[in-house]
């Protein structure tokens, strides 16, 4: 998982932005307006990524049998924890 930095989230913003505005039919009236509401954006998607990152790391970490990070085990358990995590808080 890569966390994303204030200076990943600006220049993710700029691309997107900027690849709007270069849309056939898409004019972008107010650019500074779309580029606060794009961070928002990014901005609560990190925070949420972020929370996810930090209970996943909860559970494996409360198990019995310790497992390595970085393993292949850990690995699996992870992307598995993970996806039962983001089930539960958006009752998928």
């Amino acid at each position: 998982l890569m966390r994303m930095s204030r200076e990943r989230i600006f220049h993710l913003t700029d691309l997107i932005v900027k690849e709007l505005g270069g849309v056939p039919g898409v004019h972008v009236k107010a650019p500074d307006e779309l580029r606060t509401e794009v961070m928002r954006a990014l901005s609560e998607e990190a925070k949420l990524a972020d929370s996810i990152d930090g209970e996943v790391r909860k559970i494996l970490a409360s198990y019995s049998r310790p497992v390595p990070e970085g393993s292949r085990e850990w690995e699996i358990l992870y992307q598995k924890t993970r996806e039962e995590v983001f089930r539960k808080r958006f009752r998928l």
